[in-house]
């Protein structure tokens, strides 16, 4: 483990926190390269527009690409932000987000295929893309349930590896000399990833018992208010800890 050196954060942006990381190491740099591998599989055609109806296809396909840009997005911001606030490389660290990295590749398909899906039964054809040529064989309800079922178990893996690196970072707080705050911002970073894999997990229960009017699909929406909730009494006790610490100081 190197040796703890720290750095003041961007006071907008994360203010308790004294930043360790220095640099771009090599393992966040293949990082970097596996999330705009798979930003480039969500989004990229075999083949440029060659007509006006194909460029209307790929402006339609948008709707769903940004909905799947905002998840890749979110869990690039807590992989940087994780590398920036511990700069931890010990063995296990590494371990977890080479794994985190293998079930991002992973995730890259059952996501488009999901929201490419969702966007057609709402929006009506992207192209020669419809409900009938992405079902094949299948029945409707046949198919969502291991579809819904197959993105909550790579969703809630993706949280889950992502709350075990903050689980790392907490154990050897001593070692990275976190203070009370960071200390609680990192069982605060722990807790809001098992959120997550509450509402995978709890999507995936959905799934098994029905399907009926994308139910397993409509736990997520309440993945907002239940996230901003959670920032709101987390900001709460940051700024009780800030006090108390001023008045000991």
């Amino acid at each position: 483990m190197p040796p703890v050196t720290s750095s003041r954060a961007n006071d907008k942006l994360d203010p308790a926190f004294r930043w360790r990381g220095h640099g771009v190491s090599r393992l966040e740099g293949l990082t970097d390269a596996v999330f705009a591998i798979v930003l480039a599989l969500l989004f990229l055609r075999n083949q440029p527009p060659g007509n006006f109806d194909d460029l209307l296809a790929a402006l339609k396909s948008l709707a769903p690409f940004a909905a799947m840009f905002a998840i890749i997005a979110y869990v690039w911001v807590e992989s940087w932000l994780y590398s920036r606030r511990y700069d931890l490389r010990d063995g296990w660290t590494m371990l977890l987000q080479l794994v985190l990295l293998f079930l991002l590749l992973f995730y890259a398909y059952p996501l488009k295929f999901l929201f490419t899906m969702l966007s057609v039964m709402m929006f009506g054809p992207i192209g020669e893309t419809t409900i009938q040529s992405m079902i094949g064989d299948w029945q409707p309800r046949e198919m969502m349930r291991p579809l819904f079922i197959l993105y909550g178990v790579a969703y809630g893996s993706i949280f889950g590896l992502l709350a075990l690196l903050y689980w790392r970072a907490h154990r050897v707080r001593e070692l990275l000399e976190l203070n009370v705050v960071e200390a609680f911002l990192t069982r605060a970073a722990i807790r809001q990833c098992l959120i997550q894999v509450g509402f995978a997990t709890t999507s995936i229960a959905v799934a098994l018992v029905t399907v009926e009017y994308g139910g397993p699909g409509w736990v997520y929406m309440f993945i907002g208010p239940v996230m901003a909730w959670n920032g709101v009494r987390t900001d709460r006790e940051v700024a009780r800890l800030q006090k108390l610490a001023g008045e000991s100081g």
